[in-house]
């Protein structure tokens, strides 16, 4: 809570599956102003890597940027009393088909808190063994699964205009600047 501003009511304008939009209003520093919010429950993704080092990535499409983009494996805390790392075991075996028994955390992050009250749970899970995934819905169904070297890494992050927050931070905590050559 800030010492300087306070919402001091909220109302919900807009309630989809994955996200909702209030309407908030905000006192501080002798003014009332209003902000929109995106509230959403979190979520969480996964650095993968196999007993080679190599790291799984996924190609999927996301209609936002109507495209198909490089992403580790994520997805939204959508089922109840489901904690961080359980949701983040869930993903990896639906989008990559991947298990593993050794997990880290990378950390907790703010995805864009200009607008959105977004939290992303990373975590490196080391060691997996892939299995049949289990995606779900179409957007899933399409994404190819992709297990590069580092290197191969380096060259895809050079030659992305955009990447993906995710993506970009996964790598970032789990490989540091060796990830950048």
């Amino acid at each position: 809570m800030s010492e300087q501003f306070s919402v001091i009511s909220s109302e919900k304008i807009l309630e989809s599956f994955v996200f909702s939009v209030e309407r908030r209003l905000v006192e501080g520093r002798g003014e009332q102003f209003s902000r929109d919010v995106v509230t959403h429950n979190g979520a969480v993704g996964i650095v993968a890597t196999d007993s080679a080092g190599r790291v799984g990535l996924l190609r999927q499409y996301r209609a936002a940027f109507d495209k198909e983009i490089w992403e580790i494996p994520a997805g939204t805390l959508d089922i109840p009393d489901e904690s961080h790392l359980d949701a983040a075991k869930r993903e990896l075996k639906e989008e990559l088909g991947g298990v593993s028994d050794d997990w880290a955390s990378l950390g907790t992050f703010m995805v864009s808190p200009g607008w959105t009250n977004q939290i992303m749970h990373l975590f490196k899970a080391s060691a997996v063994q892939v299995e049949a995934p289990s995606p779900h819905g179409p957007e899933e169904s399409a994404m190819s699964v992709h297990w590069l070297e580092l290197d191969e890494i380096r060259a895809l992050l050079g030659r992305e205009a955009v990447l993906d927050f995710s993506l970009t931070m996964g790598l970032v905590r789990a490989f540091g600047s060796e990830i950048f050559g």
